[in-house]
């Protein structure tokens, strides 16, 4: 299977989801380490393509590295940095944005040179919000959530880094961003611009990132419903593996291009 898949193709790109596909919780997917280094040598540059906008580059960088991962923060793309993209082209520079989030959407719009507060410590007389972005935040608050939905009716829009409404976390499934999401979207009537998984944005911006064509690209991860769905809408090849959430996909749900156990067998 490794070679007839990649003998028949000559990608330039990969896009590799991570949780559930290089490692699952706090262990890696056995064999990840050895085929992110087979890409390398192959000529094909790894892309750390994830919806989890709590993490910075470096943080992402450094958790793959702690498990055997070779990882360079400037190969790490996120959905923070997507959003980050996506306001930047969309808000005045003389505003601000109002954000709830972690160190990830914190990073992503320093980097982007755009003025930021978290909706804790932000006040109507520090800057007119031109946008608000939400990523996931654990220590979120009812009243940080009541303030920024007051943002978002002002605005009549906000920015959603991802629509994962579940996560897996000890004892069971556990609140994602999409959750909050679909919380604010309830309270305000204003739907979310999404930059993460499945929304073609987020591919679109990993394209023009690393400068590459749809047909130089494959997208390789475990979610069907995220990583598969968003290689399908933007037109790049696609392959599942059978680890995380992969391993409870039927067949018959699935549409990936070429189907594996793990990054094991590529």
């Amino acid at each position: 299977m490794r070679m007839k898949i990649w003998a028949a193709h000559r990608w330039r790109l990969a896009l590799l989801d991570l949780d559930g596909t290089l490692y699952q919780g706090s262990q890696a997917v056995p064999g990840a380490d050895a085929f992110v280094e087979r890409l390398r040598i192959s000529g094909v540059q790894p892309v750390f393509f994830t919806n989890n906008a709590t993490r910075t580059p470096q943080q992402v960088a450094d958790k793959l590295g702690s498990l055997g991962i070779k990882a360079h923060p400037e190969e790490v793309c996120t959905s923070a940095q997507a959003a980050a993209d996506w306001l930047r082209q969309h808000v005045d520079p003389d505003k601000g944005i109002v954000y709830i989030g972690m160190d990830g959407v914190e990073a992503a719009l320093q980097e982007a040179g755009m003025r930021h507060a978290h909706v804790r410590s932000w006040h109507p007389d520090d800057f007119q919000p031109g946008a608000a972005v939400m990523g996931l935040d654990t220590s979120v608050t009812y009243a940080d959530l009541a303030v920024f939905c007051r943002v978002v009716v002002g605005l009549r829009r906000f920015v959603l880094t991802n629509p994962d409404v579940a996560l897996p976390g000890d004892g069971g499934l556990q609140p994602g961003n999409g959750a909050f999401g679909r919380l604010v979207e309830a309270v305000t009537g204003v739907g979310p611009v999404v930059t993460g998984k499945p929304e073609p944005y987020f591919v679109d911006y990993a394209l023009r990132r690393f400068g590459a064509a749809r047909d130089e690209v494959v997208l390789i991860g475990d979610n069907p419903r995220t990583d598969i769905a968003l290689g399908k809408r933007c037109g790049v090849h696609t392959i599942r593996v059978r680890t995380g959430l992969g391993a409870w996909v039927a067949s018959s749900e699935d549409e990936a291009d070429w189907v594996v156990d793990s990054v094991a067998d590529l």
